[in-house]
């Protein structure tokens, strides 16, 4: 007996008939039937439209017949229909993943695919005004990305890009497991049975121009939601920052340790994503996006940024269409990332620290009055690009800033955003700014600003190994440098160690051990590892008077941090405490914070006695203070120091 869909083929019943007839008849088994009669170009221009939903739940075995759609149905109709599925692509629960084939999880396969069709139908259409299919094709398939932005929909959506792109360029083969997900089409496809007769040329008009901007538009909204994926906290991103600066100073890398550079070589899944990220770089390049149209739009202020694209109404006019300024960031600093890296592409020009540099960082992370708004609330892949830029900056001379102020305001959220990163590598970067400067006083007033102000506070550990660096004697050192003169670094010592003082309540203990372990602990070490290797160095001793400095570290930060961490002991409950820190974070987590920090300090704090009993004694009789005239002049400095309120 003949099959159903055979015996019911039109026009033995309508097309209306037909398609009800598959909807309650089709199998996963009879698809192989379905693909075969689909071979029919006038069956599958009337039907096909409407086979799209029902195929796509029965990915991978469907796959042959929504090719088949997408080859031989009507593509106005088709295109509209998967840009409705898109729409209302979400990622499957884990049950429907099962389903999906090749390990990838179904919503992943049919989103690939429904790419795939449009690579095929977009080539299909004729007409007058393409741009309007690309925008409603470009608007579902970015909706549906966010969501699930993976390696194999990014690979597929790149290939979508390739193929309708006005500069084509032949697909390159497969060079990562990942590729082998996205979806060609190489059977031969039917004319636009709707096509205009009239069109022009695509080459002849501005068509062409607004594909190619349509295209940049959406690289650059996939660059950025390719790369906000990487959003965990153990996620690396893309590591441009720690890459760039590994590979142009190998000799700031740790010794034993595995880099960032090894593991991008060796790591599986780290190799693909420099793969993917290389033929996103060479399709911005092969569509026009251009390195001085990046710079101009990063360095413009985001209130002077054009509106964002409205898909409801699509633009007749390329220039309508706008580069969002984020992915344009993100694209320059891949770009920059890239030339250094791999010596790939064509140089991006080389940004200018002073204006240009300071005036993107401004843009993009400027205007903040809590800096910890910018070490933890911006994304980890802008502050990755703003930090690489910086790094592909600095090979060549530093420029010197307009004013001082303007100095100030770029090392100050520089240092921000590097202020939370976990590798060294990456915190030295505003070192290099700092030391350009050629005045030593502007130098000081930056670290003295940041010392006094408790809204710098995430700076603080910076600004200590910048003082550091200007306190050890160098080749390079001038005379003259006031850095060396006793008074300034008295002016500067009070400022070092912020005042701790012992808790009146419960809540008050645990928020004091919770700051000196965490935000407070880092600086504080910084400063007393400081002071001690100062007080060790005769010389420097000599040089910075610090036996007048140690009366006043013994009643204002010694004393008082062993009183606090007498109670952080006494609350202890190994000792008879009650437990109330143990009870607020954790035991674990309070005997971490008391090895890490508490008892870190304390051990330096018993070096920096020890040291300063051997130079000078333990008799606090015996020990020198700054006379009146001296107190005066460091007032003077301070004051003349201080001139951003």
């Amino acid at each position: 007996m003949e099959d159903p869909l055979i015996q019911a083929l039109p026009p033995a019943t309508d097309y209306l008939t037909y398609l009800t007839l598959l909807e309650y008849q089709l199998t996963p088994e009879r698809l192989p039937l379905l693909h075969t009669l689909l071979q029919d170009e006038k069956l599958t221009t009337n039907i096909g439209w409407d086979l799209v939903k029902l195929l796509l739940p029965m990915l991978p075995a469907s796959t042959e017949c929504l090719q088949d759609v997408a080859r031989l149905g009507n593509p106005r109709e088709v295109i509209l229909r998967v840009s409705e599925s898109l729409m209302q692509l979400q990622p499957e629960d884990e049950d429907e993943d099962e389903r999906a084939d090749q390990g990838l999880p179904l919503h992943i396969l049919q989103f690939n695919c429904l790419l795939g069709m449009l690579s095929v139908l977009h080539t299909r259409i004729q007409t007058k005004a393409p741009s309007r299919f690309i925008a409603t094709s470009l608007q579902a398939a970015l909706e549906a990305y966010t969501t699930m932005a993976t390696n194999e929909t990014t690979l597929a959506f790149l290939e979508f890009f390739r193929e309708v792109s006005p500069s084509k360029r032949p697909a390159p083969p497969p060079r990562a497991a990942s590729e082998s997900s996205v979806l060609r089409v190489a059977a031969a496809s039917a004319p636009d049975p709707e096509a205009e007769v009239s069109s022009p040329s695509p080459s002849a008009d501005n068509e062409t121009l607004l594909v190619r901007k349509f295209i940049q538009f959406g690289l650059l909204e996939l660059l950025k939601s390719y790369l906000l994926s990487f959003s965990s906290p153990m996620d690396p991103g893309m590591s441009w920052t720690i890459r760039m600066q590994e590979h142009l100073h190998p000799d700031l890398r740790l010794p034993g340790a595995q880099s960032q550079t090894e593991a991008y070589g060796s790591t599986k899944e780290l190799k693909e994503r420099d793969m993917i990220m290389g033929k996103l770089m060479a399709l911005s390049r092969d569509v026009g996006i251009d390195n001085e149209e990046l710079l101009s739009i990063i360095s413009g202020s985001p209130t002077d940024q054009t509106a964002q694209l409205d898909f409801d109404d699509p633009p007749t006019n390329p220039n309508q269409i706008p580069l969002e300024r984020h992915g344009s960031l993100l694209l320059l600093a891949a770009r920059a990332a890239g030339t250094t890296l791999f010596a790939t592409g064509q140089p991006p020009r080389r940004v200018s620290v002073f204006p240009e540099l300071a005036q993107i960082f401004n843009n993009f992370v400027g205007g903040q009055t809590n800096l910890d708004e910018v070490a933890f609330g911006q994304p980890h892949a802008l502050l990755d690009s703003l930090l690489g830029l910086t790094v592909y900056s600095l090979q060549q001379p530093i420029e010197t800033p307009s004013s001082d102020t303007e100095f100030k305001d770029f090392v100050v959220i520089l240092t921000a955003c590097t202020a939370r990163q976990s590798h060294g590598i990456v915190r030295q970067i505003p070192a290099a700014i700092v030391k350009s400067h050629p005045s030593p006083e502007t130098r000081f007033k930056l670290i003295h600003k940041i010392l006094e102000d408790d809204h710098l506070a995430p700076a603080r550990d910076s600004a200590i190994a910048w003082l550091k660096d200007e306190l050890l004697p160098s080749p390079t050192q001038s005379s003259d440098n006031i850095f060396q003169d006793p008074l300034y670094f008295w002016a500067l010592f009070p400022a070092l160690f912020k005042p701790a003082t012992v808790a009146s309540s419960a809540s008050d203990l645990v928020a004091s051990w919770s700051r000196l372990t965490q935000t407070q602990g880092p600086p504080l070490h910084s400063a007393l590892n400081l002071y001690y290797l100062l007080l060790s160095s005769p010389s420097l001793r000599e040089r910075l008077h610090l036996e007048k400095t140690v009366k006043f570290f013994r009643g204002h930060v010694l004393d008082p941090l062993r009183q606090v961490f007498r109670s952080f002991e006494g609350d202890l409950i190994a000792k008879g405490g009650e437990g109330v820190i143990e009870a607020a974070v954790g035991e674990e987590m309070c005997q971490i914070g008391n090895a890490r920090s508490v008892g870190l300090i304390g051990l330096t704090l018993d070096q920096i006695e020890e040291a300063a009993s051997d130079a000078f004694g333990s008799d606090e009789a015996d020990l020198g203070e700054y006379s009146e005239t001296e107190e005066a002049k460091v007032s003077e400095i301070r004051k003349k120091s201080d001139i951003w309120k």
